[in-house]
C-alpha cells in the first residue's frame, strides 16, 4: 500500500506543477491584460517544468532507498540513447526526421534538455511496477 501512495504522490506532484503554471499564466493575464508567450523557450520555464518532478523524486528518495536514483539515472541514459536511435533509424529509412529539436540538440535526434524527462518517466514506471507487483 505504501508503494501505491508513493506512486500517487509522484504523479500528483508532477501534475501539480502543470496546474500551478497554468494558474500563474492566468494571474499574469488578469493583472497585465497581456497574454504570456506560451510557445517560447526560456530556461526559467524549463526549470519550473522540472521543479515539481524533482521535488517528487526527492520525497520518494527520502521515503524509499537509493534505488530510485539508480532508476532515474538508468532511464535517463538509456531513454536518451533509445530516442536517438529511433530518430536516426527513422531518418535513414524514410528520409525525413521523425521529430526535431531546436535547443541543445544531439545530432538533431534528441536533446540534452530531454535527459531528465526520461529519468522522471522511468521513475514513474518503476513506481507503477512496484504497485502492481
Amino acid at each position: 500500500m505504501k508503494n501505491f501512495y508513493l506512486f500517487l504522490l509522484y504523479i500528483f506532484m508532477g501534475i501539480g506543477g502543470i496546474f500551478l503554471e497554468s494558474t500563474i499564466i492566468r494571474i499574469h493575464f488578469f493583472i497585465t491584460k497581456q497574454h504570456y508567450k506560451e510557445h517560447h523557450f526560456t530556461f526559467g520555464k524549463y526549470i519550473f517544468f522540472l521543479l515539481f518532478p524533482t521535488l517528487a523524486l526527492s520525497v520518494v528518495f527520502y521515503l524509499t532507498s537509493q534505488a530510485v536514483l539508480n532508476v532515474f539515472l538508468i532511464f535517463s541514459f538509456f531513454g536518451t540513447i533509445l530516442e536517438w536511435c529511433i530518430g536516426y533509424s527513422y531518418y535513414k529509412i524514410v528520409g525525413q526526421r521523425l521529430w526535431t529539436y531546436h535547443r541543445y540538440a544531439l545530432s538533431g535526434y534528441t536533446s540534452y534538455l530531454s535527459i531528465p524527462i526520461w529519468g522522471f518517466g522511468g521513475v514513474m514506471f518503476w513506481l507503477m511496477a512496484k504497485v502492481f507487483a
